[in-house]
């Protein structure tokens, strides 16, 4: 990654935090954004997924300081812990605005660069946008929203690398399963065992083993992968 400009959304923390990390560690020029920057420096940059215009701005500052983008890895992501019948439509639109319009808009933003560059996309999806996650009065409760917006994801990353492969650009997605995180940590005992045991392999996954991935999708490696939806779960889905 040598020399390439890189750009992670919801960099701030968690996911996002590590492969900005993990792209910087390889050698790219990692500009981090997020909506909890609110005081910038050269490359932690506020971006709000959901706002068109943020878009905007946020592509005429990488132009100014660093250049046209060579990898974008749409991570921002919220949720809203409701289910189906209680979801509000406040919360439903707020958590398909973030999820599924952002990277749509991130890909639309930066579809020339890529193409510029012989670039690439990653977008993090989620199993929960292929299964349901366990329900039962032990566990916290589900999300319809966030579980639509990911399938959203995973179409977008579909559709994307079969209209932008002319253009020379690859469109992935890795699928995150139940992984070690201060948020996991929070969850009652019952609910964690509840989300761990769907996986074979009978534990949450490392940050470092969903940084692999990403870095595998973003280098050379992988020069002739694209709209691939990556499961890294222990197996999870292949036993759901």
């Amino acid at each position: 990654m040598n020399s390439k400009i890189a750009v992670v959304t919801g960099a701030a923390g968690g996911i996002g935090a590590v492969f900005a990390d993990r792209l910087a560690g390889l050698g790219a020029t990692v500009v981090r954004v997020d909506i909890d920057y609110g005081t910038e420096t050269d490359d932690q940059l506020h971006l709000d997924v959901a706002d068109p215009a943020s878009w905007g701005r946020l592509r005429d500052l990488i132009h100014e300081r660093f250049g046209p983008v060579d990898l974008l890895v749409n991570n921002a992501g919220i949720s809203a812990r409701a289910d189906l019948l209680t979801t509000t439509d406040e919360d439903f639109t707020r958590v398909l605005a973030v999820n599924a319009f952002g990277p749509w808009r991130g890909i639309k933003t930066f579809a020339d660069d890529l193409a510029h560059t012989r670039g690439a996309v990653i977008n993090v999806g989620s199993i929960y946008g292929v299964t349901t996650p366990p329900i039962g009065a032990e566990t916290i409760p589900s999300s319809v929203a966030y579980q639509m917006s990911k399938a959203a994801v995973h179409q977008l990353t579909k559709i994307a690398a079969v209209e932008l492969a002319p253009r020379g650009i690859r469109v992935n997605a890795v699928l995150p399963g139940v992984f070690r995180t201060p948020l996991l940590d929070q969850l009652p005992s019952a609910a964690l065992d509840a989300r761990v045991s769907g996986a074979p392999m009978s534990r949450p996954g490392e940050m470092d083993e969903l940084a692999n991935a990403l870095a595998f999708l973003s280098g050379p490696e992988s020069s002739f992968v694209t709209g691939v939806l990556l499961p890294v779960d222990g197996g999870y889905l292949a036993a759901s």
